[in-house]
């Protein structure tokens, strides 16, 4: 199941886009008609791709395409006119934006949509490495905030109060997270 936002200004478009996406396997579908219910949209929902097929009601769709790269998850690809695709291409790369030259192609669809599945996996991965790290983090905070703690209540010296929590998370068979933050819980009253 894959939930896809269309912005065009043309239910024709926004139709055989539609058609193109459900080939390659996309079977959810919104759609938008400007970059005000746009932004609306995506405020609501998350959406693993986001198609915009220019000009848009209310802007042309460049804006919204670095907007809305940097401020969700979702794949964002952008259909062009021929004459402007080299230099759209050429500035909404660095932003992470696809950009595809309209009119659109079954085989044009189908390379986009191979690009923004690697784009989309490279993406898991580096969202699921910055999550262990944050929580790895957070963990080494609560520890040496522990250790600050049984340094001055208990006037150990940091490498004891190192050895003691190692010492009673072993020895309680849990984490030393789980030691620090019942040390905190203790002391920090």
């Amino acid at each position: 199941m894959s939930n896809v936002l269309i912005i065009t200004k043309s239910e024709k478009s926004a139709h055989g886009l539609k058609a193109l996406l459900l080939q390659e396997g996309f079977d959810q579908f919104k759609t938008a008609q400007s970059a005000e219910k746009a932004k609306l949209c995506t405020a609501i929902e998350a959406f693993d791709l986001i198609f915009i097929y220019t000009p848009l009601e209310d802007e042309v769709g460049i804006n919204l395409s670095v907007y809305l790269s940097e401020h969700t998850d979702s794949g964002v690809v952008v259909a062009v006119s021929g004459d402007t695709f080299v230099k759209v291409g050429n500035h909404l790369l660095k932003h992470g934006v696809v950009t595809v030259e309209k009119p659109i192609t079954a085989a044009q669809m189908h390379q986009c949509i191979i690009a923004f599945r690697a784009y989309s996996s490279k993406i898991k991965e580096i969202q699921q490495e910055n999550k262990k790290l944050k929580e790895q983090l957070e963990e080494i905070k609560v520890i040496n905030r522990a250790k600050c703690v049984l340094m001055q209540c208990l006037a150990m010296s940091e490498p004891q109060a190192h050895k003691y929590l190692e010492k009673q998370a072993m020895d309680l068979r849990i984490s030393k997270k789980n030691v620090a933050e019942q040390v905190l819980t203790t002391y920090e009253m």
